[in-house]
């Protein structure tokens, strides 16, 4: 028996915005009920052709399948492949070849959930700080939960700023070039090392990072979480390398304080007061695993 080799073509042909977003959420809160398998990520760097790889694996209880993903990204081109297997009998049931956009698209769904949920409503204008391909799926897919008004598009390369502009105006964004920050909502999606400007996160209710993927990176200035309500996608992964993390270690917030992002997606954030609200995404391989099963058995349905 020959395994299934499933090109990008037909993963996105299943992989719906409503498929990813109800898998990642459903793993997200799973995560939170402890119904989740999530091995430590490893992490390999290619220094010498600008390249490093993330190997994920996670289980959701009660799936058909468990995952193991390689994602790679080597001078700014992502690529990978998901190993998608039997939970029941440990059988390879199929191999998405998905390019890396599986992990694009799920990293998407999550920070526009946790965006939406915790940025309070009637805000409709939002700061994205990068300009890369994560920078522009978070405002799509952020828009498709809260209709956006008005995007703020910040980035250290003018060109690469002008560039993202135009590809959000052809989606029907009016976004703009911006340097002095103050968005009422601030995603953060870049692979800085060294915290951002202050400055674009002063008029922030609400942040989202999304760039802390890995050991060594770091995009929020710690003093961002003076006073804030973080939530994690995971206590100790943020601890370890998130921004949530650094901040723990600058003093700047105790390292109980944050509360979990699938707990906020379940219940809700409640009161926040007049808070600051932060949320760290440093990825789980749960939420791939998710989202990878539910492509197979999309597949699955439509071929049968």
């Amino acid at each position: 028996m020959s395994l299934p080799v499933i090109d990008l073509p037909r993963i996105g042909a299943a992989a719906s915005h409503d498929v990813v977003f109800d898998a990642v959420r459903e793993s997200l809160i799973a995560h939170t009920e402890g119904r989740t398998a999530v091995p430590p990520p490893m992490v390999l760097k290619f220094p010498d052709h600008d390249g490093d790889c993330h190997v994920k694996a996670g289980y959701l209880s009660g799936s058909p399948h468990f995952t193991v993903k390689i994602a790679s990204t080597f001078a700014s081109v992502n690529s990978g492949l998901m190993l998608v297997v039997d939970a029941t009998t440990g059988t390879p049931a199929a191999v998405l070849a998905d390019e890396g956009k599986l992990t694009a698209w799920r990293t998407a769904a999550a920070g526009a959930l946790i965006t939406d949920a915790m940025t309070p409503p009637g805000i409709d204008e939002i700061a994205v700080l990068g300009t890369g391909e994560q920078a522009l799926l978070q405002v799509i897919w952020l828009n498709l939960l809260r209709p956006l008004s008005r995007v703020r598009v910040w980035g250290r390369r003018p060109e690469a700023v002008e560039k993202l502009c135009a590809a959000l105006a052809a989606e029907g964004f009016d976004a703009r070039p911006d340097s002095l920050g103050g968005a009422p909502c601030v995603i953060a999606t870049t692979s800085s090392t060294v915290p951002l400007p202050s400055a674009l996160f002063s008029g922030a209710v609400h942040v989202t990072g999304i760039g802390t993927d890995m050991p060594g990176k770091g995009e929020l200035p710690t003093d961002v979480f003076a006073g804030a309500l973080v939530a994690t996608d995971d206590h100790e992964q943020c601890l370890d390398h998130g921004d949530f993390g650094n901040a723990v270690r600058a003093g700047v917030i105790a390292a109980d304080a944050d509360i979990s992002i699938g707990g906020v997606l379940r219940d809700g954030l409640g009161d926040r007061g007049d808070r600051r609200t932060i949320a760290d995404l440093t990825g789980l391989g749960v939420t791939d695993a998710a989202v990878a099963s539910a492509v197979v058995q999309a597949l699955s349905t439509t071929s049968a």
